[in-house]
């Protein structure tokens, strides 16, 4: 069960040095290709983090070829997560710990935003077997150490944005995240993490395995919700399979089951994609999906997780996609 004293950093005077803590928040201008997200990755043992502000606009290969980036690893390490502000321009208030952020940026080349998150149901804890029914089946946390403690949460975000000078009004419903636990940065496995909301009404959230290289079909669920009405309820099915040019998702199709045996089908397509590399070890496929649940339209982030030890060994599978 996630408590308010989540929303604050965990690690102990002994913690290992690789322990980490991070927040991510994601979001979108609704009728664009715009969307957006904030990763804050801290290394408190090291007394560094590192942050990333990227604003995507369109497929393609190249991270560079976004409409913005701003990627600073090696900042101070803020004192507490509740309420900081960094170097880079970036300043996050937890004003109602684990529910609601405020998030300011004031960036490079007439770029900025002003962001209120305001959660939509409880946080989502994967490691609580209360909450999601894969969880006391698992043999230690979800992904690897680094998910030793993690919730998701889905936001109703409202603001303003400002990309090299053209403003957008921002009001979407979107999810981010908050994990913690000591992070390696060698060959972490290949995984999908991605969400879809259609309103405040209904979202869908997973984070299946996914071995890109040798096929298009997603691997076992590992955690997932459907928020529906205000209520969550866990995942126990998943079955999805999507089409790549090389690398880079372009769309597919999903079913999944909740708790309740309701089923929910789901077809997809990228408005945007690109690689994207918050820290040097691993790399993203970070896409920006319209989907279609059953005659209703919505939009969500897909993730894929990608060690690049991962890309490199299976480097030639890769490329000979199409």
């Amino acid at each position: 069960m996630i408590k308010p004293e989540d929303a604050e950093f965990h690690f102990k005077p002994d913690s290992h040095w690789q322990w980490v803590e991070t927040i991510a928040l994601s979001f979108h201008v609704p009728g664009t290709t715009v969307s957006g997200i904030v990763y804050v990755l801290t290394r408190p043992m090291l007394g560094v983090c590192m942050v990333d502000v990227t604003i995507h606009d369109r497929i393609t290969d190249l991270w560079e070829e976004q409409i913005y980036i701003d990627n600073q690893q090696h900042l101070p390490c803020p004192k507490s997560l509740l309420d900081f502000s960094l170097p880079n321009g970036l300043s996050i208030k937890a004003s109602d710990p684990t529910r609601r952020y405020e998030v300011r940026y004031e960036g490079i080349d007439d770029t900025s935003f002003d962001l209120d998150c305001v959660a939509i149901h409880e946080p989502y804890d994967l490691n609580d077997p209360d909450m999601d029914p894969l969880a006391a089946a698992r043999h230690g946390p979800a992904w690897d150490t680094s998910w030793s403690g993690h919730y998701d949460v889905t936001y109703r975000i409202k603001g303003r944005l400002t990309v090299r000078g053209k403003q957008y009004e921002v009001d979407c419903v979107d999810t981010g995240d908050r994990s913690w636990g000591p992070r390696p940065e060698r060959d972490n496995s290949s995984v999908i993490w991605w969400h879809a909301s259609f309103g405040e009404s209904l979202t869908a959230h997973l984070f299946v395995a996914h071995d890109l290289a040798r096929t298009n079909d997603y691997g076992k669920l590992v955690s997932g919700y459907v928020l529906e009405d205000g209520k969550t309820y866990g995942m126990t099915e998943c079955r999805g399979t999507q089409e790549y040019r090389k690398a880079v998702p372009m769309g597919g199709e999903l079913e999944i089951v909740d708790v309740r045996g309701k089923k929910f089908a789901m077809s997809y397509s990228a408005l945007n994609s690109c690689y994207w590399a918050p820290y040097p070890s691993n790399t993203y496929l970070q896409s920006y999906m319209r989907v279609n649940c059953e005659g209703r339209t919505g939009y969500g982030v897909q993730q894929i997780g990608l060690s690049r030890a991962y890309l490199t060994r299976n480097r030639d599978a890769i490329r000979a996609r199409s």
